[in-house]
């Protein structure tokens, strides 16, 4: 009995907890989680004003047909702009309304670059229009009409008298499939203008005409290297050749007989 009357006086001797000192502890547990956000906020409000978050360097890769000053208006990307407000999926719909262009990308590399990849449809040929404006062609068939290409190198068969704008995208298919050897040897393509509209003239950059078709026009000029390399190996002038169902030459010196002249 002795010992738990002296337990129970120790008891008694423990100062309880009271309300006030548990109010206290919280409320420096409030104001010390208080500071941290406030010193955080802080800190992010002096990296957003600083020059870390800003863009300062925009990098366009890819592009050949555009001009870069078109691709980085049409983005609407400025240096100076906030680097963590860029959009790059919507600027990514916005470039790839472009005609030019096939495939648009863009991301970032902190801190402050953007990157804006460009993939465009390949350019097979030239269109040259009745005025005489000569424009880009595209591997889809779209002609480019506000790309005048007049003052710049010409490095892709020109259509010339072309009218047929349905039949253009299956020829774009076919010159997209030519060995760059053979492309870069055609000057100019015209319609033949007979019953069947799909056949053509080709005038080459070496002196020869080509007759051939829009049908299996690929597999046809796949023979032009093999058959003029034949006809220099004969000795042969050069002249007409024709590429179609079956494979044969005429001389130049043969159509004049027939009152036929060269082609200028």
């Amino acid at each position: 009995m002795e010992e738990r009357r002296q337990a129970m006086g120790n008891m008694e001797r423990v100062p309880a907890l009271t309300k006030e000192h548990k109010t206290k502890k919280r409320g420096r547990s409030i104001i010390k989680t208080l500071g941290w956000f406030f010193l955080f906020g802080l800190c992010v409000l002096i990296f957003l004003r600083s020059p870390l978050s800003k863009i300062d360097i925009i990098t366009i890769r890819g592009n050949e047909m555009i001009q870069e000053s078109e691709i980085s208006e049409k983005s609407g990307i400025k240096k100076g702009d906030s680097y963590f407000s860029i959009d790059a999926e919507e600027i990514k719909l916005v470039l790839e309304t472009i005609p030019e262009i096939r495939e648009a990308e863009v991301t970032r590399e902190f801190p402050g670059h953007v990157f804006i990849d460009i993939k465009e449809h390949r350019h097979v040929a030239f269109m040259m229009e009745h005025n005489n404006k000569i424009v880009p062609v595209l591997e889809n068939g779209i002609r480019l009409e506000n790309r005048l290409w007049n003052d710049r190198v010409i490095d892709k068969p020109i259509l010339r008298e072309w009218e047929d704008d349905a039949l253009l995208p299956k020829l774009c298919e076919e010159l997209m499939k030519l060995e760059p050897l053979v492309l870069h040897a055609i000057s100019e393509i015209e319609p033949a203008r007979l019953e069947d509209p799909q056949r053509l003239v080709l005038y080459m950059k070496d002196g020869y005409e080509v007759h051939t078709s829009v049908r299996h026009f690929a597999k046809n000029m796949s023979w032009y290297p093999s058959f003029v390399a034949n006809l220099k190996q004969e000795g042969k002038e050069k002249g007409m050749i024709m590429l179609l169902d079956g494979k044969w030459f005429i001389p130049y010196d043969n159509l004049e007989d027939k009152g036929v002249g060269k082609p200028e």
